[in-house]
């Protein structure tokens, strides 16, 4: 029962890109839909015009080669830290589109970057894959694997090319464990002289894999260092979003029923058993006594607000919000996360501020607390095991408070490549799931660290 107790708090919310080359770093694909039947991944000027019939098979690609470097030995986004590292941002992506005729296309996007289930090495898997009918301008119907239009840049998120941050924040950004599902998508259009408002509405399920982090581990048990739990959510969801020349509006519900794969329940909470005045520990594993209960389920709902507004010729603001709800469990991932950068043109600069902020409810800090800071004294037996495997389950928790200010720059080198560079400024709260402390050290809070990123992105 102890792979219960490692899994017990997390719940799992929700889970192409168009390369555009684009300067602007248009959101999601703006009006790519448009075009007709086709891919995601290409924008309107590199769509081929199609022949009244017959079939056109088309192919595009892109890339990222991205170094980053902190000034903390603690490790940062699973591979940042000290020493420098080209694991964390580094990806390349390959799509073909199949154009079949006016009303018929099928897409398939490869991309190659670091392993979900794993810290160590790279993989290879599908981002996109769908077969789309458009069967007028205003209808699309997808079926296969796509994204989930969470986000104002979902559809782009791995194609930095077409965006001018360095990365995306990930204090937004970091709220959904997955941005993939499998399920159907539909798609209505309605245009004006003002501009086009689209509502997408899908249905589907995605795996995952949800990485925790065990600084000490449970010795001769639980080895230290990262943790990897196979999930299965499924979802459903609306998204609405207004496009008009200079101004993007995109708002986003999502509804989603996680489990486990192993079919393992997930605790609703843990009662306390006292020992005596102020010495006792709380039921962490059905081995440590009863009254743990779990459920088979948690479900989360989550809503998304964001905008991109270009209010002068050369100048951009882009926010979004994003609230994850919980319930059925005391743990998870409830959090909310916003940003709000604001962009500049010069030339072929793009420079750039930027100031994120992720907050989890107050719950989870108390329930880290109370698993972790009154650890029961060694004359009671077994009290090394018992508080190893609180410190364990506490550390799967996932409460998160942090901040980040970021400056930088975009420069754009050609129509399909940029390079780009920024320092962050990180100060980490009461926890944060994005860090990791190395064995036999502190736990991470109130710290700061910097992080220097540096990017080359393309599209071909």
């Amino acid at each position: 029962m102890l792979l219960a107790a490692l899994a017990a708090p997390p719940a799992w919310a929700q889970a192409g890109a168009p390369l555009d080359g684009s300067a602007d770093g248009a959101p999601d694909g703006a009006s790519i839909a448009r075009t007709g039947p086709a891919s995601p991944a290409l924008s309107p000027e590199a769509a081929p015009t199609l022949p009244a019939a017959g079939s056109v098979l088309t192919w595009s690609g892109y890339g990222t080669l991205g170094y980053n470097r902190s000034n903390r030995d603690f490790i940062y986004l699973r591979e940042i830290d000290r020493q420098g590292t080209l694991k964390r941002d580094s990806v390349l992506g390959l799509q073909a589109d199949l154009r079949i005729d006016p009303h018929w296309s099928a897409t398939a996007q490869l991309r190659l970057g670091p392993r979900e289930d794993s810290d160590h090495g790279v993989e290879v898997r599908p981002a996109w894959a769908f077969l789309a009918w458009r069967p007028d301008d205003d209808w699309l119907l997808r079926a296969g694997r796509m994204r989930v239009p969470l986000y104002l840049y979902s559809e782009s998120i791995d194609v930095g090319q077409t965006q001018d941050m360095a990365r995306l924040p990930v204090e937004a950004y970091g709220i959904a464990p997955t941005n993939d599902f499998n399920g159907l998508y539909l798609t209505r259009y309605w245009s004006n002289d003002r501009g086009e408002l689209s509502l997408d509405a899908y249905a589907g399920h995605a795996d995952s894999w949800i990485r925790f982090w065990l600084r000490d581990g449970l010795p001769g048990m639980v080895p230290s260092g990262a943790f990897h739990a196979a999930a299965r959510t499924r979802l459903g969801g609306l998204a609405l979003t207004w496009r008009q020349p200079g101004l993007t509006l995109h708002g986003s519900l999502i509804a989603t029923s996680n489990r486990r794969k192993d079919g393992v329940g997930l605790p609703q909470s843990f009662p306390y058993v006292s020992l005596g005045p102020g010495i006792g520990y709380y039921v962490v594993d059905e081995a440590l006594g009863p009254g743990l209960t779990r459920v088979d389920r948690v479900r989360n709902l989550t809503w998304s607000l964001g905008a991109e507004w270009r209010f002068d010729a050369d100048w951009r603001l882009v926010a979004e919000h994003v609230r994850n709800r919980q319930k059925d469990t005391d743990f998870g991932i409830d959090a909310t996360g916003d940003y709000v950068t604001l962009l500049t043109r010069a030339g072929d600069w793009t420079p750039y501020v930027s100031v994120a902020r992720m907050r989890s409810r107050e719950l989870g800090f108390d329930w880290f607390d109370r698993l972790t800071t009154h650890p029961l004294p060694s004359v009671v037996p077994g009290a090394d095991a018992i508080n190893g495997l609180q410190r364990v389950v506490a550390e799967a928790l996932w409460p998160t408070e942090q901040q980040t200010v970021a400056v930088g720059a975009a420069w754009a080198l050609g129509p399909s490549l940029k390079l780009k560079g920024e320092w962050g400024h990180t100060r980490i709260g009461r926890r944060s799931r994005f860090v990791d402390a190395r064995p036999g050290s502190d736990d991470v809070r109130q710290r700061s660290l910097d992080v220097l990123t540096l990017n080359l992105n393309w599209v071909y």
